[in-house]
Parts: C-alpha cells; structure tokens; sequence
C-alpha cells in the first residue's frame, strides 16, 4: 500500500512539471533617463553671504541594479527667473573626511550643480538643463511665495499612550496661521540645534553653533484644514535642556502632490491596503519630447521659508 502510495506521488510530480511552460514576457523598456534633485530655497544665507543652492543629476538604472547612480557632471544647467535674468550652476565635488588617510577627498558620487544666491520674493524660476549629447529640459516655473506668517511652537508634556504607541515625554508641537485669502501648501521640518567648542586653535578657542534636520516632514494647507483643526505634533520625543526650532516651507500644489505621493510609496508596506505604486511624474520636461517617457524622472522645487524662534526644552 505504501509503495502504491508512493509511486502515486511521483506520477502526479512528473505530470505537473510537464505541463510547465516558461513564458517570456515581453516588457517595455524606456533605457537609462535623467534624474533631477532639485530643492532651491527662498531663504538668505546666514552671516549676510549668498546662499549655497544645489541640483542633482543623475541617470536612472534598472531596478535590480544595486550600482549608484552614475552622475551627469557635463551638462549645462541654468537658472532662468522671470525677469529675464540667467543664472549659470558649476559642477562641482564636495569633500568629505576620509577616516583611512585623516584627509578630506573628493565624493565623486555625489557631485552636483552648485550656485550662490538669494532668491527673490515673488519671483517665479525654471531650471534650463542641456546634456552633453545635445538632449534639453526645463522645469515648470516655480514661484518664491511671499508668505508673511510663521507657525507657533511649543512644548507639551504627554504620559504615555499605548494605543497610539506613543512614549512619555516631552512632544513639540506646533500651530500654523493659515490666511483665509489664496490656497496655499506647506510643509514644516523640525530642526535641532547643537553647540560645541572648537579647539583647533589652542590659544583662540571659539563656540561653534549648528543646526540639522531632525524629521521628517509633515504636509498641511488651508485648502484642507480649518484654522480650528490646525495644531500638529512632531512624533519624537524630546529632553530637557535640547533646542529645537521650525522651519516652513510653502510650496506649488505640484512639489505638494509630488512629495507625499513620493512618501506613500517610500512607506508602502505592500498589503491590501497599501496604494498601488504608480509612476511619480515630473516638473521636468524634455524640449521637442513627443511622450511622458520622454521626460526625466525627479522634480525641481523652490520654496519660501518661514522660521520659527528657536525654544529650549525645559522641565
């Protein structure tokens, strides 16, 4: 009976890998296309210089390529506003500190377009870009939005919340003002401020004073939000004697839908719930382009920015 079985198995085995047939699926393929990462913002250098803005450009490479991103360092990228004024970007490499040698060297991998300049309030800017084999793109105009209030922030001390897997602690919230006059879309960062001694001049000592991203970024507008629903809270928790402060960036509906759709797709988690991922289609444009192929991939955004005075977590 078990040798019956058994030879019952392996019949049912050969039949089922007979009737296999390997199909060749015959995919579109659109080849390598420009990437742009491209974030200018309408905010003044600090210590009255210009400010330093950056452009990215890179080429797209197959999905199950694990090489970086080769980078585009021979194009011609110009910042045009719309007054008539052009405003060349240079190539350039940045350095970082290399542990092996204790020298800086050059991160090829991340080379990018750099300019040195404070944009204009109320002033409307295209990204021009010409590749070394003669392809051309540009951006739709994006406006720097004379925007004139900045959000409330302060500090809430919550207990712990385990329905919503929130930890004890000190939270930052903040309140945005929004106008009841035009339809505007922002997004707030949270930034962290950091001092420390800088005592590479034994005799001359000197505080240094520095800040970076703490967050990710929440999305608002007045378009969705009543001013009565408005306060929102940053999801990390804070320590006593930590100094934090907002910044707002008020940006075109387009840079709006592009970054959370972008953000959706990043946290997709791939249930029956999770939206489907769907081409994220760019501001940038490729001249004499017969199709949305044709475009490159990326987006190019200028925002004003709004900032709030910076607080110190006390107990």
């Amino acid at each position: 009976m078990q040798n019956k079985f058994t030879y019952l198995v392996l019949l049912t085995v050969i039949i089922l890998t007979g009737c296999e047939k390997q199909i060749e699926l015959d995919l579109p393929s659109v080849g390598t296309k420009l990437v742009v990462d491209g974030w200018l913002i309408g905010e003044p250098g600090e210590a009255g210089e210009e400010r330093l803005q950056t452009v990215r450009l890179t080429k797209s490479v197959p999905y199950f390529e694990t090489q970086n991103y080769p980078v585009v360092k021979d194009a011609q990228v110009i910042l045009k506003d719309n007054k008539g004024n052009a405003f060349p970007l240079a190539y350039t490499v940045p350095l970082v500190y290399d542990p092996n040698t204790g020298k800086e060297v050059a991160d090829e991998k991340n080379g990018r377009y750099e300019i040195r300049k404070n944009l204009e309030q109320n002033t409307s800017y295209i990204l021009s870009i010409k590749t070394a084999d003669g392809e051309e793109y540009e951006s739709t105009a994006q406006e720097v939005t004379d925007y004139a209030y900045a959000p409330k922030i302060f500090v809430e001390y919550k207990d712990a919340n385990s329905s919503i897997d929130e930890d004890e602690g000190y939270y930052i919230n903040f309140e945005p003002k929004y106008v009841e006059d035009g339809y505007f879309y922002f997004c707030w960062e949270l930034f962290k401020v950091e001092s420390y001694t800088d005592w590479s001049d034994s005799e001359n000592p000197r505080d240094v004073t520095y800040s970076y991203s703490y967050s990710g970024l929440l999305f608002g507008s007045n378009v969705y939000t009543s001013v009565g629903e408005s306060e929102t809270q940053f999801d990390q928790n804070v320590i006593p004697g930590e100094r934090y402060f907002i910044k707002q960036h008020v940006i075109s509906r387009g840079s709006y839908d592009f970054l959370r759709l972008a953000e959706e797709q990043r946290d997709n988690e791939g249930t029956q719930f999770s939206p489907p991922p769907a081409p994220l289609r760019s501001n940038v444009k490729r001249i004499g382009g017969q199709t949305l192929d044709d475009d490159a991939l990326g987006y190019f955004i200028i925002s004003s920015v709004q900032r709030t005075q910076t607080i110190t977590i006390n107990q």
